[in-house]
């Protein structure tokens, strides 16, 4: 294989590897939306003090479009754009952020190091595995000279070639930055000391036994908290009660959907092409001029398939339908049969009387008594319903297709062995019970090859024209008065509520259009509460809303998190009622039970130690767990508050860790838990992004 082969066979792997350099962001059917034609120097954040212009967004990542769609062989999915604009914005943050802090530092990559990275001594190792010799594992410098003399000056003339283009230009800033966080990441160390505590929170170990009240003992019904405590602890603690700004809507939505009349006239387009698709000689050709998907040619076993189509009346060449399967209508045609050399089906329908045997004799009396009735003309069907005892009941008992090895033996050979279709005139009896079985397909072995015509069943543009005019008195007047009498004036129009969406929501409800992103992105960006939306068109319905509601990046409102307030206060003033009962009572942990009455329970734990967070019954208790490693043993606590409860422990023993020569391995553990690469990279990334004050403003736009 060629080296130009090999780096774009390969090329999709290291672009992964090279990381957020590599990334690419499709932007064109962006501009055909409306909201997006309002000028491209809009500003879509800042940067370290710079302003961040939506056609300076756009263009940056448009020099990464080829790149991603060459090295990933596709354009960018849907569902992955939200994400590919996140690290579109991160390159930014990148590019003006950190820079800056580079030259600060004096950090740079000399052209040597160019060389080096690429073929000398510490070639890359993205790059060098492309280019390993498969005899002697190492990596072929001299293929990787006469791969760089191979290229030309100027701009790429193939794939090979741009990859490289874009790997040398991208290896510059990603080495950059691995010496930056290299910097940083030597910081972090770990003390003698440090370890030395580590070492003993882990190997320290203590027996305890513990009284413990829940706060739920107190029905929150019981507690009253003032206008006056919510606001005053509003007050004091504005600063827990920052939150990203969310909008909320009330909306109405117009389903578009086709009529008795669309499904009709569909059919009827397959209808006038049956004749001609049982008579072409060429099936594929047939298929890709009359099918609207690619789902063309199918095997089809007796058990999978469509059930609105009689297997008897299967041969080659006939066509069968249309059929209307879901949202499509389908015509099948029959291109070939075989027989199946591993599998026989069958099917049946059963009435199942469970037996066991305390009433094997009264089941099977019951079970003989439904059969002498159907042999007397009662319906199958009917009577299943009636009196069978499993999950076939619902259907009359039906079983559909199974192959012959799904069945218990003798309800297997009972239906393989079947002669002829109709009532089995006798009782089947199986480790389940009694059955009663009518045998409704006979044993098949056969394959059929079906040539699949099919048409989505979809509304037409009449019909999506008239659901429009539907929209009408919403459209005329989008002020807030008229959506309401407008939502009033339909009795069918139901109003809806969605409240609080955030700012990267990608559905609002139950919506998940592709679009809907259009009408968050415009109740962030310039509505106000009161305003109303133009008519959105989506997949499959017209959606009109109403922002009633509006907060901004900040400290939520006292009326918005008033609920939240009222459970913080509710917990504190229970937890001072049991405080104040429970700091009244002395003794053992279990006199204290039984003096406190209901609702106190004693437990015990062992081998806890200081990096444990939970206790048995009580669930995460830190402070309690920090207080008893202050403890001797033999020694009581007085009353902890804890998360969930009140407690009072009881030390029965404390292994102490034995001293040490040194802490080295837990020196070594803590380093690694600090010095984790991905770690340091994100602290890093959060610093930087405080101190140049990045505010992303994408969310307006996208």
């Amino acid at each position: 294989m060629t080296i130009i082969n090999k780096i774009r066979d390969k090329s999709g792997l290291l672009f992964l590897v090279i990381g957020v350099a590599m990334l690419a962001f499709i932007l064109g059917d962006l501009f055909s939306r409306n909201y997006l034609s309002q000028g491209n120097d809009r500003i879509v954040g800042t940067i370290a003090g710079e302003e961040i212009t939506f056609q300076q967004f756009s263009n940056a990542f448009e020099t990464f479009k080829n790149n991603y769609e060459s090295n990933v062989g596709r354009p960018a999915r849907d569902v992955e754009l939200p994400g590919l604009r996140q690290q579109a914005w991160q390159q930014l943050v990148f590019e003006i952020a950190y820079t800056k802090e580079f030259e600060k530092l004096g950090i740079q990559v000399t052209s040597d190091e160019m060389t080096d990275m690429i073929q000398g001594n510490n070639i890359n190792p993205a790059f060098g595995n492309l280019f390993v010799n498969q005899e002697t594992g190492e990596v072929d410098r001299g293929a990787i000279k006469n791969f760089l003399a191979s290229l030309p000056p100027g701009p790429p003339t193939n794939p090979g070639h741009a990859f490289f283009l874009n790997f040398e230009a991208n290896l510059r800033p990603n080495r950059l930055r691995e010496k930056y966080e290299g910097l940083i990441n030597q910081t972090y160390y770990a003390t003698e000391a440090e370890a030395k505590r580590e070492y003993e929170s882990q190997n320290t170990k203590a027996d305890i036994r513990y009284v413990y009240v829940p706060y739920t003992n107190i029905p929150d019904s019981a507690v009253d908290v003032s206008e006056g405590e919510l606001k005053s602890y509003y007050d004091d603690h504005k600063d827990d009660f920052e939150r990203d700004g969310t909008v909320s809507l009330d909306y109405v939505t117009f389903p578009i959907s086709p009529t008795a009349e669309d499904i009709e006239e569909i059919k009827k387009e397959l209808d006038v092409i049956v004749d001609r698709f049982a008579s072409t000689q060429n099936d594929s050709i047939f298929i890709d001029a009359n099918s609207e998907t690619n789902n063309n040619f199918q095997i089809f076993t007796p058990k999978n398939l469509p059930k609105a189509i009689d297997i008897n009346e299967l041969e080659l060449g006939k066509v069968v339908g249309p059929v209307q399967e879901g949202d499509f209508y389908r015509l099948y045609k029959v291109i070939d049969i075989t027989e199946d050399t591993v599998n026989t089906f069958a099917r049946a329908s059963h009435i199942l009387i469970k037996a066991d045997d305390s009433n094997k004799a009264e089941a099977r009396s019951k079970a003989q008594d439904i059969l002498n009735q159907i042999r007397n003309g009662a319906d199958f069907a009917e009577m299943a319903q009636q009196h069978g005892e499993d999950g076939t009941k619902a259907v009359g008992g039906d079983l559909g297709w199974f192959d012959d090895k799904t069945m218990v033996t003798e309800f297997n050979d009972a239906v393989m062995n079947a002669s002829s279709l109709g009532l089995i005139p006798r009782l089947v009896e199986t480790q389940f019970g009694f059955h009663i079985i009518s045998v409704t397909g006979l044993k098949n072995n056969k394959n059929f090859l079906m040539g699949v015509v099919e048409k989505e069943i979809v509304p037409s543009d009449d019909t999506r024209n008239e659901i429009y005019r539907k929209t009408t008195p919403f459209g005329s007047d989008r002020s807030k008065e008229n959506f309401m009498k407008a939502s009033e004036l339909d009795s069918s129009i139901i109003r809806y509520q969605a409240l609080n969406i955030n700012k990267e929501a990608q559905s609002i409800n139950n919506i998940y259009d592709r679009n809907i992103r259009t009408i968050i992105t415009w109740a962030f960006r310039e509505a106000e509460v009161g305003d109303v939306s133009e008519i959105l068109e989506l997949e499959d319905q017209y959606i009109i809303a109403l922002v009633t509601g509006k907060t901004e990046d900040g400290i939520a409102e006292f009326e918005d998190v008033k609920d939240e307030i009222k459970r913080i206060l509710v917990k504190e003033k229970k937890k001072a009622q049991l405080m104040a009962k429970m700091e009244g009572l002395s003794g053992t942990v279990d006199e204290i039970r039984l003096a406190y009455g209901p609702g106190a329970t004693v437990s015990s734990a062992t081998d806890i130690s200081l990096s444990s967070t939970s206790l048995p019954s009580v669930g995460f208790a830190p402070v309690t767990i920090g207080t008893v490693f202050g403890m001797a043993a033999g020694e009581s606590s007085a009353p902890i508050a804890d998360e969930n409860g009140i407690l009072v422990v009881e030390v029965d023993k404390i292994d102490e860790a034995s001293e040490l020569a040194e802490y080295s391995i837990y020196k070594q553990q803590l380093e690694a838990a600090q010095n984790n690469v991905n770690t340091v990279a994100q602290k890093i990334s959060s610093v930087i992004s405080d101190y140049a004050e990045v505010e992303n403003e994408l969310y307006k736009y996208y």
